[in-house]
């Protein structure tokens, strides 16, 4: 039997894999790129690989990560194979980075002006 303290250390290590699971998910340029092509909508595996001068099995990988992390969801029409992104707050909360990033640059910015 669990004790109380043992289920929360539990289900927080949980959270903590889920969480690096998908920032492990976005640690790549290529997924990166292909968040923000999916995020213009769904669209089909075929039209992917030319948007990128990536070879397809490139993609496929790239692609199967980030289904993997649950930030992409693919359907099957016919032979095609649609992708699109499971959820639009990855995007915001890739705004956030940006944000945060832009911020840190700057604050490197001010420092260095200042001759530090």
């Amino acid at each position: 039997r669990i004790n109380a303290r043992k289920r929360v250390t539990l289900m927080r290590e949980a959270r903590y894999r889920a969480e690096a699971e998908v920032f492990h998910a976005l640690a790549h340029p290529v997924r990166l790129q292909l968040l923000d092509f999916l995020a213009e909508g769904p669209h089909c595996a075929c039209e992917i690989e030319p948007e990128f001068s990536r070879d397809q099995s490139t993609i496929s990988r790239h692609l199967i990560a980030l289904k993997r992390a649950g930030l992409v969801q693919a359907r099957r029409e016919g032979v095609r194979v649609i992708y699109h992104l499971s959820d639009a707050r990855i995007q915001k909360a890739r705004e956030l980075i940006r944000d945060f990033i832009a911020d840190r640059a700057r604050e490197h910015a001010a420092v260095l002006a200042q001759g530090g």
